[in-house]
């Protein structure tokens, strides 16, 4: 049976006639995805960087949970609860906010990075694609452990920040005091909300292919 960073790769191409169909992401990361014609021999090229992508990302993934089980443990073992209005818990959302940009610009900035000179070589195929198309498109690639990751990521980040609003308010302060935690709330919302219809979508896919 082939590994789930094999199924991961192969889910990028799509047979064709004259050979396979590759679906890139775009090198600025929002936008529709990149259409080529491949051969045989660079599909294989270009499957090589995208199974090299996919353990780079489960790396980035591991650091991250292992991180903010660090912090979690630490925040426990001192018995200090998160205070929206000390400096160290805006410092703290930072580094989080940026954990989870790196897991997604690292990954991304290397692949396109690995993938420029055989791209450069290779013949566009676009059409114009509506946002429900590109959405399938991330569907038919992306992997479940990046859509658990991704809406457990969510989820969590919601709750934590419904339990810190949740007691601010009991503790009398100020609404406007939250606003940062309801932002948190927002994105933690969003976030799990995208993963949960990106796995919707999936599940279509599958059901459609079978």
């Amino acid at each position: 049976m082939a590994s789930w960073y094999e199924r991961a790769a192969q889910a990028s191409f799509k047979q064709t006639p004259d050979g396979h169909e590759f679906r890139c992401p775009n090198p600025w990361l929002f936008g529709r995805w990149r259409s080529y014609l491949v051969n045989d021999a660079q599909k294989e090229s270009l499957a090589a960087c995208l199974r090299q992508r996919q353990r780079l990302i489960v790396r980035l993934v591991a650091i991250y949970l292992l991180a903010g089980l660090g912090f979690t443990l630490l925040f426990w073992w001192s018995g200090t609860e998160p205070d929206p209005k000390n400096g160290d818990f805006f410092a703290f959302v930072a580094l989080a906010m940026l954990g989870m940009l790196a897991l997604a610009l690292v990954p991304h900035l290397y692949l396109v990075r690995k993938t420029a000179p055989l791209l450069a070589q290779m013949q566009r195929t676009d059409e114009p694609s509506t946002l429900r198309e590109q959405l399938f498109g991330v569907a038919a690639v992306i992997s479940n452990a990046h859509l658990v990751a991704g809406g457990l990521g969510g989820f969590l980040i919601a709750v934590s920040n419904i339990k810190t609003i949740a007691e601010g308010l009991s503790e009398g302060n100020r609404v406007s005091d939250l606003y940062l935690s309801a932002l948190g709330l927002l994105v933690g919302v969003l976030m799990a909300s995208y993963f949960a219809y990106l796995a919707i979508l999936k599940r279509k896919l599958k059901r459609k292919a079978n």
